[in-house]
């Protein structure tokens, strides 16, 4: 907490002005606002970002896309609504021939006209609506919120919906902030610069990267294999906590000397690495730190700091690997690695 020091005689006249003018005279409507209100609609924008943003992530975590919507009306206030949008991977679904941006939309205009969630069978539609599930209206601190998300079926739509929701919830309060730090402590067990083996880069097309990273150092072109990703009888495949589908993970090394430059090339099946990329396109996945014996204890201490040590626990012969969701602390994600 913050404490703000003022004198005496400055404390008096806040009071004073606080209870005289505060009380016995009228308020213009902005003054109404700005009592009413916990944060500005600048600030309330910002937070509403950012629950898009914990949308997006949702619906890459289950493997979806599509469309989130999201408008608050803030405390105090009666018909300035705040609306922002995020695209998960597809503004439509051309197979199936749907404007997921209109759909999505439409299911904020609904929850925003009826004060309940969307696709309700008693609410009889008005014009521009479509009745679709997928859209969830809440109050928090006197500020009513319509989300909404379009991509996958009605229940998945609900899902992120009510998830984005939960989020805003958190940043309205503050509480959601103060959850989320990762509180970086000396570690028992550090990482050691000579534990560091390795960058990973998660590319669209290995080929093409793996030729122009060769032909940028000056060495042979890295032999391309395929890495299929699954559980086995010692160890556990796992993403985001569940086991999860197996999937195709083509992969290239060049040596760098003391480390290694891995080149990644993810198929469509949800996975740590098509998280990224689905997220941030191309780009540094993690950096890999080998460790030996001391794995379970950095990871461990790791947890203990706040970091989501259940990315993705994989696997290879006779030993496993853990990818630490570190990204938004420290710009990438970890590997921490056994020896193998």
């Amino acid at each position: 907490m913050r404490y703000l020091s003022v004198n005496t005689k400055t404390l008096l006249a806040l009071l004073f002005y606080g209870v005289c003018f505060g009380c016995n005279s009228p308020k213009s409507e902005s003054d109404l606002t700005k009592s009413n209100k916990n944060m500005t609609n600048v600030e309330l924008r910002e937070k509403l970002v950012k629950a898009l943003d914990d949308m997006k992530s949702k619906a890459i975590e289950m493997g979806i896309q599509g469309v989130a919507t999201a408008s608050v009306l803030n405390n105090g206030e009666t018909d300035d609504w705040i609306g922002e949008m995020k695209v998960v991977g597809t503004p439509t679904n051309q197979k199936e021939g749907w404007n997921l941006v209109a759909i999505a939309w439409s299911k904020c205009g609904e929850v925003i006209a009826t004060g309940a969630d969307s696709g309700n069978p008693d609410h009889q539609k008005m014009m521009g609506e479509l009745g679709f599930v997928g859209g969830a209206y809440d109050e928090h601190e006197g500020c009513k919120m319509a989300f909404a998300f379009s991509g996958a079926d009605s229940e998945e739509d609900l899902v992120v919906a009510k998830y984005g929701i939960e989020k805003m919830k958190g940043y309205i309060s503050g509480k959601q902030e103060a959850d989320t730090t990762t509180t970086l402590k000396a570690m028992v067990t550090p990482l050691k610069k000579e534990q560091f083996i390795q960058v990973t880069i998660v590319v669209n097309d290995i080929r093409k990267a793996a030729k122009a990273w060769a032909f940028l150092l000056n060495v042979p072109e890295p032999e391309i294999w395929t890495n299929h990703l699954e559980s086995n009888a010692e160890y556990p495949y796992t993403y985001r906590g569940q086991d999860d589908k197996p999937c195709n993970l083509q992969m290239c090394v060049i040596d760098m000397g003391n480390w290694v430059l891995e080149l990644h090339q993810i198929d469509e099946n949800p996975s740590t690495f098509r998280e990224f990329i689905n997220k941030h396109g191309q780009g540094v996945h993690h950096l890999g730190f080998e460790v030996g014996d001391a794995r379970d204890e950095v990871i461990r201490e790791l947890k203990e700091m706040g970091f989501d040590t259940e990315r993705t626990i994989g696997v290879y012969p006779g030993s496993s690997w853990t990818i630490v969701d570190s990204e938004d602390v420290l710009g990438v994600n970890l590997n921490i690695k056994p020896k193998r």
